[in-house]
């Protein structure tokens, strides 16, 4: 595990937005997830597929499909079980609702839906807003594009989460994020968009 966890830090680097501080609380969140909803997983599993997530971002878009490729070659090089890797691809594929919903990519596992929820929570509240301008920002996206996204996805995202505990935390975080774009529209004098 420590192997993976000293590339993904090496790959992904510190930014906040998709670096390893992410890859942290996404771990946190599967934690919470867990342990509300008494789940029985694979935690050495769980912790892979989630260190390894994001890890096909250094290469682009569909994230979900280049991490899944990557993960698949290195865990081969560890010398890691077929039927593990296989595992690992699906949840690392399934977490990106756009990618699985394209792809018609359904949940193998239990920690598929971790990995999915927890990742979906690290996108909204204070976090997930923050998270967004710092990807608008870094990749050129205008102000109005940005605040498109919220309604295009970021909102959407608590009706895609699957476990009670994520529900609840996704309707919570979702009020959060709602009242701080609200208080940009206010402050930056900026019309809601239609």
């Amino acid at each position: 595990m420590r192997i993976i966890e000293s590339l993904v830090k090496a790959l992904l680097g510190g930014d906040f937005d998709h670096g390893y501080p992410h890859v942290e609380r996404v771990l946190k969140w599967a934690e919470r997830i867990v342990s509300a909803e008494n789940l029985v997983v694979d935690r050495e599993l769980l912790e892979t597929i989630i260190l390894l997530h994001d890890v096909g971002r250094i290469i682009g878009e569909p994230h979900a499909y280049y991490s899944g490729l990557l993960a698949e070659e290195l865990l081969k090089e560890l010398g890691i079980d077929h039927a593990v890797i296989g595992r690992v691809v699906n949840a690392i594929q399934y977490h990106s609702f756009s990618y699985a919903r394209n792809h018609n990519i359904q949940p193998g596992s239990t920690e598929a839906l971790v990995l999915s929820d927890a990742d979906k929570l690290d996108a909204l509240g204070v976090v997930g807003f923050i998270r967004v301008f710092l990807y608008s920002c870094r990749n050129g996206r205008s102000l109005e594009d940005t605040l498109r996204h919220f309604d295009e996805k970021i909102f959407k995202l608590s009706g895609e989460v699957k476990f009670h505990y994520s529900r609840l935390k996704a309707l919570e975080l979702a009020e959060k994020t709602r009242g701080l774009l609200n208080e940009l529209l206010v402050e930056s004098g900026t019309p809601a968009l239609p």
